[in-house]
C-alpha cells in the first residue's frame, strides 16, 4: 500500500497522470494547491486542475432537453430584458480586421437593428425609463434587487397605461421610492428627489399613483427602522442610540406613534435620549438629518415628556 498522500502529486479525476515530485526546471519540490500544481522554488506552474465542480450536471436527453443553460438569465432592469445582440465595428470575432465593403454593410445592419429595438414610442419610453432607474439606483448605492423591483413596477404601470400624458421621470422616481419601501430600504421622498431630475412633489404624485392603481402592497416605516440611520448621520454615542431605541418603542406601544410622522417621532426620540445622556443636540441639527420642521420635532419632544 503506498504510503504518499493521496493528493500529494495529482487528483484523482486526473486520469491516470502522474506529476512528478521534483521540478523539471531548478528540481525543487512541487505543492499542489486548490488544484494547481507548482514548484515551491521558483514558481513554475506544472499543471492545473481543469475539472469544475461548480457546474451542475446537465442532462442531453431529447425528452427532457431544457434552455436554463443557454445565456445569462433575463432580467427586468433592461428594456430588453437583457437579450441585447450588439454589432460590431471594426473587427470580427476572430478579431480579424474588416474590409471598407464589410463594414459599410455592417453600418446598414446596425441601422436597421436599432430601429427594430425601437420599434414603437412604448418601448423607447421603457428604455429611457430602465436608463433613469439605473442611474437613481446607483446615485442612492442601493442594491441590485431595488433596481430589479423599480423597472418591474415601472412596465407594470406603462402595461396599466399609467404614464400617458405624465412625466417618466415622475413615475420612476416613484417607482424607486416604492421599491425601497417594498424592500425594506429606508429612504426618504427627500433623498430620492435630491438626484431624481424631478422635485418632491412630483416623487409624491408617481408613488400615490402606483399605490393606488396597482394596489401595492408596502410596508410601515417605524420610527426604530429610521433610527439607526439618523444616530449615524449625527454621529450619537452607543449609550444615546440605544435609549432613542428605548424611547422609540415607548412610543410605538403607548400610540404616541400613531398618526404621526416616523421621522418627526425618530427625531423627537434621539433628542430626548441626548438630552438625558448630557449629549449636545440641537434640533436645528435633526431638522437637516430628519427632513422634518423643528416645532414637529418640539411637538414629539413633548409628547414623550408627557407634556400634552
Amino acid at each position: 500500500m503506498s504510503s504518499r498522500h493521496i493528493y500529494e502529486n495529482g487528483f484523482d479525476e486526473d486520469c491516470g497522470r502522474t506529476l512528478s515530485g521534483t521540478c523539471p526546471e531548478c528540481e525543487g519540490d512541487l505543492e499542489t494547491d486548490s488544484g494547481e500544481t507548482a514548484c515551491e522554488e521558483c514558481g513554475l506552474i506544472i499543471d492545473e486542475y481543469r475539472v469544475d465542480h461548480a457546474a451542475t450536471p446537465r442532462n442531453f436527453d431529447d425528452a427532457e432537453r431544457s434552455t436554463e443553460h443557454t445565456g445569462r438569465p433575463i432580467t427586468p432592469s433592461r428594456h430588453d430584458r437583457g437579450l441585447t445582440t450588439e454589432i460590431g465595428h471594426y473587427r470580427d470575432g476572430q478579431g480579424q480586421l474588416l474590409s471598407r465593403a464589410k463594414r459599410q454593410q455592417l453600418g446598414r445592419l446596425r441601422r436597421e437593428h436599432s430601429r427594430a429595438r425601437w420599434g414603437s414610442t412604448a418601448k423607447q419610453n421603457l428604455g429611457h425609463a430602465c436608463g433613469e432607474i439605473a442611474r437613481l439606483v446607483a446615485a442612492l448605492d442601493l442594491p441590485f434587487s431595488v433596481r430589479e423591483e423599480a423597472s418591474q413596477l415601472f412596465r407594470e404601470a406603462q402595461d396599466a397605461n399609467l404614464i400617458r400624458g405624465r412625466s417618466i421621470e415622475t413615475f420612476t422616481a416613484g417607482c424607486v421610492y416604492a421599491a425601497c419601501r417594498r424592500r425594506g430600504q429606508n429612504r426618504s421622498v427627500q433623498e430620492i428627489a435630491d438626484v431624481a431630475r424631478c422635485p418632491t412633489e412630483k416623487v409624491w404624485l408617481g408613488y400615490r399613483i402606483l399605490s393606488r392603481d396597482l394596489d401595492l402592497a408596502t410596508g410601515l416605516v417605524r420610527p426604530v427602522d429610521l433610527l439607526p440611520k439618523f444616530a449615524d448621520e449625527a454621529d450619537v454615542p452607543k449609550q444615546v442610540e440605544r435609549r432613542a431605541f428605548e424611547l422609540a418603542e415607548h412610543a410605538e406601544h403607548e400610540g404616541i406613534a400613531n398618526g404621526r410622522s416616523p421621522s418627526g417621532v425618530a427625531a423627537a426620540c434621539l433628542y430626548l435620549a441626548a438630552q438625558e445622556t448630557g449629549f449636545i443636540l440641537t434640533q436645528e441639527r435633526l431638522e437637516e438629518i430628519a427632513g422634518v420642521t423643528v416645532l414637529t420635532i418640539r411637538a414629539r419632544y413633548q409628547e414623550l415628556r408627557g407634556e400634552r
